[in-house]
């Protein structure tokens, strides 16, 4: 057996979090500098933090040895608390966020030998130095996940029981780790196709959902971030806070219920929408009847060259402006909506593309158009934003101005209005 063979053996041998797993007494053997048995990087942690190794690993504990923070030469620990790292090699060393003897400030210790705690950690290099996204900036927008304002909500040991202590037992939170698995994170070669989530999403825990019929909540499944047997989705990752599999506050929706696709119609988040033969000319921006989106298509930074939900100046955390109200105004076309859908269709009187819409001119030629473009009622007065278990086409009713009743028929419909009596229209293609 070589040297090296025979103090991995010994270190296996040693109890967990035993001083004698990473330093030797010297008897025989050549000894590192602070008395460790082999050089200090990674390796040496990574002879117990790794899914496979001659310990046999410690459940809850493994670690993934490719990520960005491992790889980029920009990860080095800034301070100034604790002590900068200015040591050769210290780019994608471990302890640039861990303390191998625990560290402790005036709450007492911190959890995971982390050298400080959550977003403070995070937001050391995440403030736009060295990382060139300035996520801290994000956060302290009027509208953002609170990531900054509650912490100490997370628990590294999540994954063991979550109904016990976490989303589903009333421990609600948004902090980095339940979004962002900082062993596991890596840059997209390519933008991630819907529903899959980022790179930046890999190995964090999320809820499968079994769909029910229209409007039923849904069945919930929680996948640890140890669990590879399926792809991340990131629809998955919201319905943590945003579904009633945890506990919402009064007057929140239930997204995993309005997104359902048995419902009449929903955004295509979990999967392709029902309305599947609009005009391609009814889309802009590359989307399709037949494409699916991400949650944060809608709901991200209103700077462009941000993705994520991290925080916005617009209510809701949305990329654009959206009103949730039915009282008439102008429609603008830097609105939310017109990100997948064209506003010369749905909007402008004058618009080159209104036959793509089917409640537009020529068979109905007070549709869309007249009614947004002309009279200035808004998308949301006769739509919702997420799903309708009822009605096609998001229609939702009991809004004022906005609808009462709503029915179809092969060739058009009817509806009833605040604003007027009974109408019945035409449609200019088959659904």
């Amino acid at each position: 057996m070589t040297q090296s063979a025979a103090m991995m053996s010994r270190i296996a041998s040693q109890p967990q979090g035993s001083c004698g797993q990473c330093h030797v007494d010297g008897k025989g053997a050549a000894k590192f500098p602070k008395g460790l048995w082999r050089e200090n990087d990674n390796d040496l942690c990574f002879t117990c933090h790794r899914t496979s190794n001659v310990s046999g690993g410690y459940p809850g504990l493994e670690v993934y040895e490719v990520s960005d923070h491992s790889t980029d030469a920009r990860f080095v620990w800034p301070g100034p608390y604790p002590a900068p790292r200015w040591e050769p090699g210290a780019a994608g060393k471990c302890l640039n966020c861990h303390n191998p003897h625990g560290k402790a400030d005036r709450s007492g210790l911190i959890p995971s030998m982390l050298v400080a705690r959550e977003e403070q950690l995070c937001l050391t290099c995440h403030d736009g130095s060295p990382s060139v996204r300035d996520i801290a900036r994000e956060l302290r927008k009027p509208y953002s996940h609170p990531a900054m304002y509650n912490q100490g909500k997370h628990r590294a040991d999540e994954n063991g029981d979550p109904a016990a202590f976490s989303y589903r037992g009333g421990n609600r939170h948004a902090e980095c780790s339940d979004c962002h698995n900082a062993h596991a994170v890596t840059s997209d070669p390519l933008p991630p196709a819907s529903p899959t989530a980022s790179n930046r999403n890999v190995r964090v825990g999320r809820v499968k959902v079994l769909n029910g019929g229209p409007g039923s909540i849904p069945l919930y499944d929680y996948r640890s971030a140890f669990d590879t047997s399926t792809p991340v989705l990131e629809y998955e990752i919201c319905f943590k806070c945003h579904s009633s599999y945890t506990q919402q506050p009064p007057g929140q929706r239930d997204l995993a219920q309005a997104l359902n696709t048995n419902n009449a119609s929903y955004h295509p988040v979990q999967g392709q929408g029902k309305n599947l033969f609009i005009r391609a000319d009814a889309f802009v921006g590359g989307r399709s009847a037949t494409g699916t989106i991400f949650c944060s298509d809608c709901h991200g930074s209103d700077d462009s060259n941000l993705r994520g939900p991290h925080g916005s100046q617009f209510e809701n955390i949305l990329v654009r402006r959206y009103e949730a109200r039915s009282a008439n105004r102008l429609t603008n076309r830097d609105e939310l909506c017109f990100i997948c859908h064209n506003y010369e269709t749905y909007v402008s009187p004058s618009g080159f593309s209104q036959s793509a819409s089917r409640f537009n001119a020529p068979a109905t030629p007070n549709g869309h158009a007249f009614h947004v473009g002309e009279r200035n009622v808004p998308c949301y007065a006769c739509h919702d934003s997420h799903g309708s278990p009822d009605f096609p086409a998001l229609i939702v009713t009991g809004r004022s101005p906005g609808l009462v009743s709503f029915s179809v028929n092969p060739a058009g419909g009817t509806c009833l209005q605040t604003c007027h009596g009974s109408r019945a229209y035409q449609i200019n293609y088959p659904r």
